[in-house]
């Protein structure tokens, strides 16, 4: 009965601090995201629903990114705190072991660390793909279009001009239309002294009347004009815009796949290796912080505030992240350590745990 009420009391201080701190760190990450997502959106004029979609997809990569390092500082701000009332001691008075305390803590990490998992090699790639989705499709658009009088409009391939336009009718007076080759040498040119002009998201539907087609041929060597009474044309406001997909984009699963199914350069291959160890890295790293936390968090006195407890987490993150870049670049640049060398984090701190704990212990 007492260790279920000690359970409780020290998991629900727990959560309390990592959901505070989740939260801070997520608004910090997220409104990064969120300042890019809007200057894109301004750019290129998408609507709200494509910002409400980027934001909505980078969740989870946010998350995984935030949720390791809230909870390596909720645990010691969680033990400094008990440390810094007297608790702790009144628990090893108590009798209760230091196993005892740490299990909640443990069982916390244990199931964050199933979550991340299943977010960092599956659901963070497909969210992170529709976010490069969402982005290719705003660069492939034209910038917002305004049907100026007067005033040259580039739409891309067409470069059009309007002298006059009545807006509530869309009917349009002495109306031109420009198209170059890639070369920058003129390549169609079209007349109409009249016409409609019908703007939508996607195309400008143009009912051109009374008017002449130019056409020049690539070579230069001919030269085609033709009048015409009444003539239909639409201008797209998307550019045919390809990307490469990158590796952060395919599930470990599908990454898994292609190794085994496809022809792979060496460098694509060791990328694909490291992609997926550093992925379970983080997705584990809830317990590596906890092993090498809570023999520090024991070991701060009475008169130790939580501000000690953050310079500490500070320190710890630090470290791990910096190892694992380290471990992720070597496993990139050497074959046969590709899978090998982002799990370098986790070897430290197991070894570093190991010996906080037994130096722990043997006081």
């Amino acid at each position: 009965m007492r260790l279920s009420i000690f359970t409780k009391y020290i998991a629900k201080n727990l959560l309390t601090l990592f959901a505070g701190v989740l939260g801070i760190l997520t608004f910090v990450i997220f409104m990064n995201h969120f300042i890019r997502v809007m200057n894109m959106a301004m750019n290129y004029g998408t609507s709200w629903t494509w910002v409400a979609s980027s934001l909505l997809n980078l969740v989870p990569d946010v998350f995984c990114l935030s949720a390791p390092m809230a909870f390596q500082i909720a645990i010691l701000l969680t033990l400094t705190g008990m440390s810094e009332q007297g608790e702790l001691i009144a628990l090893r008075a108590a009798g209760f072991s230091f196993k005892e305390i740490v299990r909640p803590l443990a069982g916390c990490a244990v199931i964050l660390s199933l979550v991340l998992i299943v977010l960092s090699n599956w659901v963070t790639p497909r969210s992170y793909q529709k976010v490069l989705n969402l982005r290719n499709e705003a660069r492939s658009k034209i910038t917002k279009v305004n049907l100026e009088p007067r005033t040259w409009i580039d739409l891309g391939d067409w470069t059009l001009y309007i002298e006059d336009l009545d807006p509530a009718t869309n009917q349009a007076h002495k109306i031109q239309l420009i198209k170059k080759a890639d070369s920058g040498a003129l390549s169609t040119k079209v007349n109409a002294n009249r016409g409609t002009v019908i703007l939508t998201e996607q195309t400008i539907g143009l009912e051109l009347h009374e008017g002449q087609m130019q056409r020049l041929k690539e070579d230069q060597s001919a030269f085609i004009a033709a009048n015409f009474d009444a003539y239909t044309m639409h201008i797209s406001l998307f550019h045919n815009n390809t990307r490469q997909f990158k590796v952060g984009e395919m599930t470990t699963t599908k990454l898994l796949r292609r190794m085994r199914t496809t022809p792979l350069e060496k460098q694509v291959r060791n990328e694909y290796r490291a992609e997926i160890s550093m992925r379970n890295v983080m997705a584990l790293s809830p317990l590596i912080l906890l092993l090498v936390s809570c023999p520090i968090g024991f070991s701060l006195g009475k008169r130790t505030n939580k501000g000690w407890g953050m310079v500490c987490s500070v320190i710890i993150i630090f470290c791990f992240y910096l190892l694992m870049t380290l471990g992720v670049s070597i496993g990139k640049k050497v074959g046969f350590l590709a899978y090998a060398a982002p799990w370098l984090p986790v070897l430290v701190g197991a070894w570093t745990g190991y010996y906080l704990w037994k130096k722990r212990l043997n006081i």
